[in-house]
């Protein structure tokens, strides 16, 4: 069996929260503008010809930066305008912008959504109609993107799954590059080396939920959660914890930050272990906090796991095939001894 050791203190949880359940409503009246600049604005770039359709441009390599909560940002346009620096969420359901830079863009309020987040309640939320947005060779036109106040969302937006659920994701984070790819049904994974993990998921509103994890033998679904710095867990997950004396620490209070800009009191302690199809994480730091992005997922009473980037990043590469519900785990092998620093810069420790 191989294991994964994860050594990590308590830090400040800024996770971008999962988004689901949007529905449309009344209008509302337009906030007041603000002075800041767009975040994560850059210079010129070239775009990919929009009149192309999309089967014509794909597949295509897109670079990606890691910020300092690790998780992964891409350049897009909006509108014709940009680059501008988004997450790439695959915990979210719709693609998000930052209300600077809807009202910089001078874009058109759409209808309100109701969302759900890391928060206890759904929340409803101003939304922009963006005409255009794009990534190298992928764009999505047009559509209401529910708006946030963008020192919340970490970026100037977040693209979500309604932005990939009919491709397929390869993140290689050894060379911290992305493809997004075409798929079809019955397509082979990508990744076929020989200690690679290949775990069926189920289809929740666009989310992949894997259900082949478990904890002291007992059977936990999780969500695989690109836009959370950690991982956050029901409070099913944290009675099994706390029942199978599953810590490895005590269990502390501590804060997480919504997309909303709310403060979101949880509980937080490490997992001694975790076992993935085989393969074991150990000393997992998670966070425990009654979301209702679990109750609209439908994971609200059986213990369920946001899996973030403190513990996907752990892996060589990941393929996530939304269309063929599909998750590759590759894991780390003699190579990543050649390439210790992303281990020691981030306090882990591996053992095979």
């Amino acid at each position: 069996m191989t294991s994964i050791a994860v050594r990590s203190p308590f830090w400040a949880l800024l996770a971008a929260p999962l988004l689901v359940g949007a529905t449309p409503g009344t209008p509302a009246p337009p906030p007041a503008p603000e002075t800041r600049e767009a975040p994560g604005q850059a210079g010129p770039t070239s775009v990919v010809d929009p009149t192309l359709p999309i089967e014509e441009v794909t597949p295509f390599v897109q670079p990606f930066d890691l910020d300092a909560t690790r998780r992964m940002s891409v350049q897009v346009m909006v509108e014709g305008q940009g680059p501008f620096s988004f997450l790439v969420d695959t915990g979210a359901e719709r693609t998000v912008i930052a209300r600077e830079l809807a009202d910089r863009l001078g874009l058109s309020l759409g209808a309100r959504l109701r969302l759900s987040t890391i928060s206890k309640n759904a929340t409803s939320a101003t939304s922009y109609r963006v005409a255009s947005l794009q990534m190298t060779g992928l764009h999505l036109t047009p559509f209401d993107a529910p708006a946030f106040a963008g020192r919340h969302i970490g970026a100037a937006g977040l693209i979500g799954v309604d932005m990939l659920e009919d491709r397929r994701l390869l993140i290689d984070f050894r060379r911290e590059k992305m493809d997004i790819l075409q798929t079809k049904r019955r397509a082979r994974p990508l990744i076929r080396d020989h200690d690679a993990i290949v775990v069926s998921a189920r289809n929740s509103a666009g989310r992949l939920i894997l259900s082949d994890a478990r904890i002291d033998g007992r059977r936990v679904d999780i969500v695989v959660d690109t836009g959370a710095q950690s991982s956050v867990g029901n409070m099913a997950l944290m009675k099994l914890i706390a029942a199978r004396r599953q810590n490895s620490v005590p269990f502390q209070p501590t804060m997480l930050g919504a997309i909303t800009g709310e403060d979101v009191p949880a509980t937080r302690t490490s997992i001694k272990r975790i076992t993935i199809e085989g393969v074991d994480i150990n000393d997992l730091p998670v966070s425990f906090a009654d979301a209702a992005a679990f109750t609209a997922l439908g994971l609200d009473e059986r213990p369920a796991l946001l899996l973030g980037m403190d513990s996907l990043s752990l892996f060589d590469r990941i393929e996530i095939d939304f269309p063929n519900r599909r998750v590759v785990l590759d894991m780390p092998d003699g190579a990543r001894r050649d390439t210790p620093q992303r281990f020691a810069s981030a306090g882990w420790r591996q053992s095979l």
